[in-house]
């Protein structure tokens, strides 16, 4: 098993027993401690999602997220507030997945570096994986972040869903066919510490960021992809699942 092949198969189950995926899995202590970063990735993220919401957290939340965007505020719930807080307590875990660090001083990083480096990073992996994901994987990695997906017939072809660090904290990945190209999907908690763009542009790539009711959409692709049509038909795609 080559290491492509392996990295694609610890991403989509750490927990795999076939022998060939073991064998490569203890072959030396690279990929064991990869396989061990991912099962204590997915056992701390499972666990905080069933953390019980701190009876001021909400009200924190909710002034909080007010003063970030006011224009959404109609509609925001209790139900939200409380998948809100529950992503609060996985915003300290980190991995080796991404490793980033803020500026010399201190200033959050900006969402155009993170999704950009992010991709740069992945594409070795993420340029050829292709999982056949269903409707059903696609909404289970996006259930923390309280949305989903109504009808695949709006995103098109999904080569890859999973979970990722993203300055951070988790966030969802989601690997789409774009017109020209491979098109990257990052669901970000709003509440994350970024410095904000609408737009931005590389050497390689660009992206387009867009706000939600509990996340930011940011959309990233090649230069000659229209990311903002993309960013638009995925956003459209999109449902509040709570």
């Amino acid at each position: 098993m080559d290491d492509l092949e392996f990295r694609r198969r610890a991403y989509a189950d750490p927990n795999d027993t076939s022998s060939d995926f073991i064998s490569a899995s203890t072959a030396n202590a690279g990929n064991r401690q990869f396989v061990s970063e991912i099962k204590d990735f997915n056992h701390k993220l499972a666990h905080a999602l069933q953390e019980p919401v701190p009876s001021a957290l909400p009200d924190k939340l909710m002034l909080s997220h007010l003063l970030r965007q006011p224009e959404q505020s109609k509609g925001f719930g209790w139900r939200h507030l409380a998948l809100a807080a529950s992503v609060t307590f996985v915003l300290g875990f980190s991995t080796r997945f991404l490793p980033l660090t803020a500026g010399a001083d201190n200033l959050a990083p900006s969402v155009a570096s993170v999704a950009m480096h992010h991709v740069q990073f992945e594409m070795p992996f993420t340029h050829y994986v292709d999982e056949e994901v269903s409707l059903t994987t696609i909404n289970a990695k996006l259930a923390p972040y309280g949305t989903r997906i109504n009808d695949m017939s709006g995103v098109g072809k999904v080569y890859y869903a999973n979970h990722c660090m993203f300055a951070g904290g988790p966030a969802a990945h989601l690997v789409i066919q774009g017109e020209h190209d491979r098109v990257h999907v990052f669901i970000v908690p709003a509440d994350r510490a970024l410095q904000l763009v609408n737009s931005f542009s590389g050497a390689q790539y660009h992206g387009e960021v867009i706000p939600m009711t509990l996340n930011r959409l940011v959309v990233v692709s090649e230069l000659e992809e229209d990311v903002g049509k993309m960013a638009s038909k995925i956003k459209a795609s999109l449902k509040r699942a709570i």
